[in-house]
């Protein structure tokens, strides 16, 4: 059989009778050859989410190594504040060597919101590849650096800047392939922040030892440069390009709900981080998966409340640490719960402000509320510390009550924002 617009052979050859003026299959075929083909059928869009497979897991392991390379560095954080105030930087002060933390875990968390923007234009791989090579460049800076300032530059600035960069990505994708089990998800991708939290302490500690703070830092970017790079391997973005939304929904902020919820994060980030940054020099001078899956059964916002309460607290009964074996105890429970926040944290927003179309711009709002609090909470802290210390011996009390009684604050502002959001029943929320 003759395919459409096809003309069998045989009668193909015939010509046009100029007496008949009938006309030829000739003819009929050179003007079937010039109709044009009906158009192409455009795309339906990305299809659901798969919800597992090569594909959508790939995007979840490249969100691990994402975090282990930001949140993990970051909670590493520690070893350099004790290394930088008894050698590097040791006529600084405590809170202004907690400053290069701070201002990297901030710019962390407010670049990403910008680069949230550019990701949903479509310069996903841009943004990622650009951000890698700033946390590889600044750690490299970093091992050469002999100044304040120049520290600040190196690992405050370009590493933070990188930071969020790279690390919105582990946020804004892996949702994306998953509407079932999205928590678990998400939750298995972060971990890579916990696993990196313990690898580059260890990491830091024995080559400092071994080999010399210069040459540490530089295997530190090495170990960042192999990991970042699965990451850019295997992430892929499923969505199309989309116009991106305000960098701020005003819209929002006249919703009671969602700005409890704002407050409550600030508050909780001024003092959660406050011990990964003072635990290395305490010491001196003396969990994610499992939550993301109960997230799943019970919801985002009913792990996170507890969680942040016993955060404040353990860190409240800080204060009493007299020993070793106690701080390693207190230390453990931080990192449980901390992880626990970190992440359930975004997964709040949809169930606080419905609606797919200005998730993006609540997400970078909620984060926003937390890097100001990281920007001014360990400083704060600092300056407690060195306000309370006298000379070498130094008093941790006030600077733990600070943290303590911040977290505290900011659970039971969670607690009032549960209960507006589902008053006091017992239910998924």
């Amino acid at each position: 059989m003759a395919a459409p617009h096809e003309i069998p052979k045989e009668l193909a050859t015939s010509t046009d009778d100029p007496e008949t003026g009938h006309t030829s299959s000739a003819s009929l075929s050179e003007k079937a050859e010039d109709t044009p083909a009906a158009a192409p059928q455009p795309p339906v869009g990305p299809g659901p989410p798969p919800n597992g497979g090569t594909r959508a897991w790939l995007q979840v392991l490249g969100a691990f190594f994402l975090n282990f390379n930001t949140w993990g560095l970051l909670n590493a954080f520690g070893v350099f504040q004790a290394e930088y105030s008894r050698g590097l930087l040791s006529a600084s002060t405590q809170s202004a060597i907690s400053w290069i933390g701070s201002l990297q875990a901030f710019l962390m968390l407010v670049v990403g919101v910008a680069c949230g923007r550019a990701i949903d234009a479509g310069y996903f791989y841009p943004d990622i590849t650009v951000g890698a090579f700033c946390s590889v460049f600044g750690m490299m800076m970093l091992s050469i650096c002999k100044t304040y300032w120049q520290v600040i530059l190196a690992q405050g600035v370009v590493v933070g800047i990188g930071a969020g960069m790279t690390f919105i990505p582990s946020v804004a994708i892996v949702g994306t392939y998953f509407t079932t089990k999205r928590s678990t998800a998400m939750g298995l991708g972060a971990t890579g922040s916990s696993i990196g939290g313990v690898i580059y302490p260890v990491v830091l500690r024995r080559l400092i030892v071994q080999i010399g703070l210069t040459w540490a830092i530089r295997v530190v970017a090495f170990i960042m440069l192999g990991t970042l790079l699965i990451s850019i391997a295997v992430m892929k973005p499923r969505l199309p390009p989309r116009k991106a939304g305000p960098l701020i929904n005003t819209a929002a902020l006249r919703v009671p709900v969602f700005m409890v919820w704002l407050l409550a994060v600030f508050f909780i980030f001024i003092g959660l981080y406050t011990p990964f940054f003072y635990v290395e020099t305490y010491a001196l001078n003396l969990g994610r998966i499992f939550p993301s899956m109960i997230a799943d059964k019970i919801g985002n916002l009913s792990v996170m409340v507890p969680a942040v309460l016993v955060s404040g607290i353990v860190l409240l009964g800080w204060i009493a640490v007299e020993s070793q074996e106690a701080l390693i105890g207190v230390t453990v429970l931080i990192g449980l719960t901390s992880g626990s926040i970190q992440a359930v944290l975004a997964a709040n927003v949809p169930f606080l402000m419905p609606g797919l179309s200005k998730i993006g711009t609540n997400i970078g709002m909620t984060l926003f509320a937390a890097g100001l609090g990281l920007l001014i909470g360990s400083p704060v802290a600092g300056a407690i510390l060195d306000a309370q210390s006298k000379g070498s011996v130094l008093d941790f009390k006030g600077c733990m009550a600070f943290a303590g009684s911040t977290v505290f604050v900011g659970g039971l502002l969670l607690v009032v924002v549960r209960v507006m959001k589902v008053g006091f029943a017992i239910q998924k929320a």
